[in-house]
């Protein structure tokens, strides 16, 4: 889980000579040192403008700064996931309404009766290649088909869906997150380049290949958008 971006700066120092002065020279460090320091603060308001992060958080309950588009990446090829994680979020409202249902009952032992039967609570279902499941206690996408975009028709920039894709989130101004397979990196590569064509914001995600991507306590997940 990614955290918002965090800018490190090292300092390294190194030890002058100490060499007497005079006091107009002392003067003069003082003042180039201040110029330095403000020349410093301007570049690092430069750097935080260009690349200032985005938390936004993704379904179950969906209280984003701003919405994004769901991709997973592997060898294989591109997975759009953002259908699933709608319909995800769907699902999630018959969950919702079950909770409210217990919290409105007036006996404690209702309520208690009612939580209980909630932690059994889930559903099941099949977005496409995207296995859906969701939970009291959490949701997952899992891809179990062929991916949306087979690697073949990434090789030199060729695919219409991902161009696509792009232009509309550029319309939208929205971002897109990259869930990334270890082996990924190819068809990550192909995707930036296609963001950055259309200047769309793109964030990733390091993922293990054929696990799920789980989405914990019904509160979403915070994710980075450079």
């Amino acid at each position: 889980m990614s955290s918002p971006l965090l800018l490190l700066l090292r300092r390294r120092g190194r030890r002058r000579d100490q060499v007497p002065k005079s006091d107009d020279t002392g003067l003069l460090d003082t003042l180039t040192n201040v110029v330095g320091v403000m020349a410093l603060i301007t570049a690092l308001m430069s750097i935080f403008a260009a690349t200032g992060s985005l938390t936004i958080q993704v379904p179950m309950v969906r209280r984003s700064q701003q919405e994004f588009h769901l991709l997973q990446a592997s060898a294989a090829g591109i997975w759009d996931l953002q259908p699933a994680a709608n319909q995800m979020l769907e699902v999630d409202r018959e969950r919702v309404s079950a909770v409210k249902r217990c919290t409105s009952l007036q006996k404690a032992a209702a309520q208690q009766q009612c939580n209980a039967a909630l932690d059994g609570w889930s559903r099941q279902q099949l977005v496409g290649p995207i296995r859906v499941n969701v939970s009291h206690g959490q949701g997952s996408l899992q891809r179990v088909g062929p991916p949306t975009v087979p690697a073949a028709q990434l090789k030199g920039g060729g695919s219409a869906w991902l161009d696509a894709t792009m232009a509309a989130l550029a319309r939208d101004k929205q971002p897109v997150f990259v869930v990334l397979e270890s082996d990924g990196f190819a068809t990550y590569r192909a995707i930036k380049a296609k963001a950055q064509q259309h200047g769309v914001r793109l964030g990733w995600e390091p993922w293990n290949a054929g696990t799920a991507v789980n989405f914990w306590s019904n509160a979403g997940r915070s994710l980075t958008v450079q």
